[in-house]
């Protein structure tokens, strides 16, 4: 073949690669209008097309025929990556307005003392998290863990390229992490070279080659915006198993006859995963059988947010151990090399139920795209999720309806479970009891030969009768760890359960808090299904808490409407009402939705304030005053209708100055496990993400994350943070369950309520976002998800993290969030925002929207929101001169209801204002 022909063969397999993707492109596009099944399995038979055509280029006998077709589909795919090259390029251009090299110089230019400082610090802190958060699975004789000398064979494209954390705003920059590798290079660990060889080259080129592999250095756009590159995500598809010949196969088993295998998973903002991706792939279930029959010691890294079905670690005779990983952020995989020779000994516990099937869990019915139809029958632009499971999230689901027989079939891992390298005894006393609270002394004793930190959990089981409250069979009400212990040291651990924590919201009856009469089973076990010890706790008489324990304020159902007309799940007859997937009859769009397709503001009767009054007052005159005193009203008195306007209306990554008042421009950031803005160069340090930080069920260590990460934010003059993120995992699928704690609603809180104490010692805000029920990501801020759900479970389940936090570290920022609770927006929910939210639990902050940008903000209405209680709209990434829509709309509102919208702007303004004074931003005043 002479170049001629060689350059028309690559010119004609480059056109061939552009047909080919153009007709998949086309496929998926009409895959569209099939069902949800038929789609996915139309994608799945289009990947398989594409591994049959690449894999068929790689079989291509001529040498230069394959060198030719592998060329023209190179050449394909640069061409169409380059859009996104040069769109990333000159969106950094464009931001910084032509000095690409004052940017490219800002970018690259190292650390300043102070902030190199609070990093190592980050650090060290970031490696504890995840040495503590590491869960050991399975651990079959002992297989774990290795002696210094053992040589791993590393398998999987997720050894390659793990998942480090997940995508879109609660991303970590990937740019700069330590790979499994490093860090096993690190810690003096042998791997097999070929077998690394083998899939760095083909994650990174697609190629399964032993050929050297060199790791690349960064590109222009990993260095001038990496932060977007974790933005968009990352992982890698496994390689298929016809790659390990029996050639590698035999030089790996003569290499070492121990294997470790890496199996990854996580999701991204606005979209779930499906029932699929919860399990093997075929060619992950293919590598993981060969490397059964092949080795002698398999251990199995759970690289993944989500709780994937794990059954082939009970079926396969060889893979004797286990380590669930979680995404370890930054500098997390020193951390797994640690677990994996003994230098440290795992302590991590479940933070969710793991289950042989996820379709078993009752939430995933009703988890995904469902769309509402109009009286003609035809789609409309509104979207909905039934919440019918009701309080039976994650484990209450399983230990309440399960059969002991059935349960051990459908659960692999209960909530809390989680094995050590050592052995631990609990001496248990007495439970101390007084009139509201109940107190149990643990002395653990480490009677192992391996130190290690052990977790006590205490559940209790409330007394049910059918019909009435609906109530968990058992649920968390309290739990500590230990330090770490010595062989045969011990350590005392008090844990306490009020009687507030074991009531129930009655949303029938008293339409309040209720501990009924009875007795409660007072359980101390290694996880919820494991108990070691019980006592009975008696309450003689019912006792209803109608007024809150913080305010005093008086507790009533709020949110009644947001039920619908639904079935919820009911312990009393299940048969009946477990959850199913909507019906015909349930997707025709109700008339409570019908009657509210748009936001009518309705004119109050209030008073109009005061305006631009001279009272010589600036901001820094009110530092130290209570939210209440009478010199805020002299203060406020001096906003101009234009400054009230804009301090709500234009929000983004800051709040607005109002320099005559002396109130300074504040600087906000996302969060949680890294902060910095995707669209800039700089990050701090990366954490291990939300569930990995609730798996090492260490409030302390959380409230030192939380500081170091201040620290953090200090150094780069930031003043808030969004973080920390607060939803629950209602749904095994849920897109950002790795941004998120746990299942539970206790452990959620009691970690977010350590992170925002911590964070908050160091003068920075935590924005404690999204309030609430926001705990679907797909169709989460189309015009506005509709979350239908009873006033139960709201207070019981999606409110009460929140509310932990308010109580037990007085954030001075709450973010809201896009979907409906109901029929309302809960970004304009006087109910939510207003009523339960400040007037019932206190909280003395501001509260900020989701971010309205991108065709997010449909729903949005400005007004809505300011009356509501939301003071600051997020509309931009980029502040500019000219008015927002937020504030066109603000401006226009005022034309209808002057007097009600301008004393809605002047809470507004005293919510921010306060938020203000506590930033060291004043310091600098």
């Amino acid at each position: 073949m002479d170049r001629k022909q060689y350059r028309a063969l690559v010119a004609a397999n480059k056109h061939e690669a552009k047909a080919k993707n153009a007709e998949y492109k086309q496929r998926i596009k009409d895959a569209g209008n099939i069902s949800s099944d038929e789609k996915t399995a139309e994608k799945q038979r289009i990947a398989a097309e594409k591994r049959e055509w690449k894999a068929s280029i790689k079989a291509t006998s001529d040498k230069q025929q394959r060198k030719a077709e592998k060329k023209g589909w190179k050449r394909y795919r640069k061409i169409r990556r380059r859009p996104y090259v040069i769109g990333a390029i000159v969106l950094v251009i464009a931001l910084i307005g032509g000095g690409f090299t004052n940017w490219y110089v800002t970018a690259t230019k190292p650390l300043n003392d102070q902030q190199q400082a609070a990093a190592d610090s980050s650090r060290t802190v970031a490696e504890q998290v995840m040495d503590e958060s590491i869960t050991l699975l399975k651990n079959n004789n002992d297989v774990l863990p290795f002696s210094p000398d053992t040589k791993l064979n590393v398998f999987g494209s997720g050894a390659a390229k793990p998942l480090f954390g997940g995508g879109g705003a609660g991303g970590i920059n990937i740019t700069t992490v330590d790979d499994l590798f490093a860090a096993f290079d690190d810690n003096n660990i042998a791997y097999n070279p070929e077998l690394f060889n083998l899939y760095n080259n083909y994650v990174a080129k697609g190629e399964a080659s032993t050929a050297d592999y060199e790791r690349p250095k960064a590109g222009l756009v990993e260095k001038l915006v990496p932060n977007l590159v974790g933005f968009l995500g990352g992982g890698s598809a496994e390689m298929p198993p016809s790659n390990l010949s029996d050639a590698i196969m035999d030089e790996a088993a003569n290499y070492s006859d121990t294997a470790v295998y890496v199996v990854s998973r996580t999701g991204s903002e606005t979209i779930d995963l499906t029932p699929d991706q919860m399990s093997l792939s075929d060619d992950e279930r293919g590598t993981i059988e060969l490397l059964d029959k092949t080795f002698a010691h398999v251990v199995v890294l759970v690289n993944s947010s989500n709780t994937l079905e794990l059954g082939f670690l009970d079926e396969l005779t060889n893979v004797e151990g286990a380590l669930w990983v979680g995404l370890p952020g930054q500098y997390g995989t020193h951390a797994i090399a640690r677990a994996l020779i003994g230098e440290t000994n795992p302590s991590g516990r479940l933070v969710d139920t793991w289950a042989y099937d996820v379709e078993s869990n009752p939430a995933v019915a009703n988890t995904g795209n469902f769309q509402y139809l109009d009286a003609n029958g035809e789609p409309m632009e509104r979207f909905f999720t039934n919440n019918l499971e009701g309080i039976y999230v994650g484990y209450r689901y399983y230990e309440t309806f399960l059969s002991p027989d059935d349960y051990a079939t459908t659960v692999q891992y209960p909530f809390g479970y989680g094995l050590s390298y050592t052995n631990f005894a609990w001496d248990v006393a007495e439970p101390v009891v007084s009139d509201d609270s109940i107190a149990v002394k643990v002395t653990v004793t480490n009677t192992g030969e391996t130190a290690g930190k052990d977790v006590v959990e205490l559940y209790y089981s409330a007394p049910y009768t059918a019909g009435g409250i609906e109530k968990s069979a058992i649920e968390l009400g309290s739990y500590a760890k230990t330090k770490q212990l010595k062989p045969g040291e011990s350590q005392d651990l008090t844990l306490e359960l009020s009687q507030m924590t074991m009531a129930s919201y009655d949303e029938t009856t008293a339409q309040a808090w209720v501990l009924e009469a009875g007795d409660y089973g007072i359980k101390l076990g290694t996880d919820v299904h494991t108990i070691r010890d019980t006592f009975t706790y008696t309450v003689p008489t019912s006792l209803t808490f109608a007024t809150d324990d913080a305010t005093g304020a008086k507790i009533t159902n709020q949110f009644s409407d947001a039920a619908g007309d639904l079935t919820y799940l009911s312990r009393s007859n299940p048969s009946d009402t477990m959850p199913v997937a909507p019906t015909d009859e349930q997707l025709k769009a109700p008339k409570a939705v019908l009657d509210t397709l748009t936001y009518e503001d309705s004119k109050t009767t209030a008073k109009e304030p005061t305006l631009g009054a001279k009272n010589d007052l600036q901001l820094k005159d009110l530092e130290g005053l209570s939210y209440d005193d009478p010199k805020w009203e002299q203060f406020l008195d001096q906003f101009t209708e234009a400054d009230l306007v804009k301090l709500a209306g234009d929000g983004g990554y800051w709040s607005s100055a109002i320099s005559h008042l002396g109130i300074p421009e504040t600087t906000m950031y996302d969060g949680p496990a890294s902060i910095r803005s995707f669209l800039g160069a700089w990050s701090t340090v990366a954490y291990p993400v939300s569930v990995n930080a609730a798996s090492t069920w260490n409030d302390e260590l959380i409230e030192q994350m939380g500081h170091a990460m201040g620290e953090e934010a200090q150094s780069f003059g930031v003043d808030a943070v969004y973080a920390p993120s607060v939803n629950m995992h209602r749904s095994p699928l849920g897109g950002r369950n790795f941004e998120y704690y746990s299942e539970d609603p206790l452990i959620s809180g009691k970690m977010a309520a350590a992170y925002t104490r911590g964070i908050q010692e160091t003068g920075t805000t935590a924005v404690v976002k999204h309030f609430a029920a926001n705990d679907q990501e797909t169709n989460r801020a189309n015009n506005g998800l509709y979350v239908w759900a009873t006033e139960q479970s709201l207070r019981e389940i999606y409110l009460k993290p929140f509310e932990i936090t308010v109580k037990e570290s007085n954030p001075h920022a709450m973010m809201s969030a896009f979907n409906r609770i109901g029929t309302t927006w809960a970004g304009g929910s006087h109910e939510l925002l207003t009523d339960v939210l400040r007037d019932e639990w206190g909280f003395e902050g501001f509260v900020i929207t989701d971010a309205g940008i991108a065709g997010q903000e449909k729903h949005f209405n400005a007004v809505q929101a300011v009356k509501a209680g939301n003071d600051l709209m997020l509309r931009s990434l980029i502040n500019l001169p000219t008015d927002n829509l937020f504030e066109k709309e603000l401006k226009a509102g005022l034309k209808e209801d002057r007097a009600g919208l301008l004393q809605a702007l002047r809470t507004s303004a005293h919510n921010i204002s306060f938020y203000v004074l506590t930033t060291t931003k004043m310091d600098t005043e």
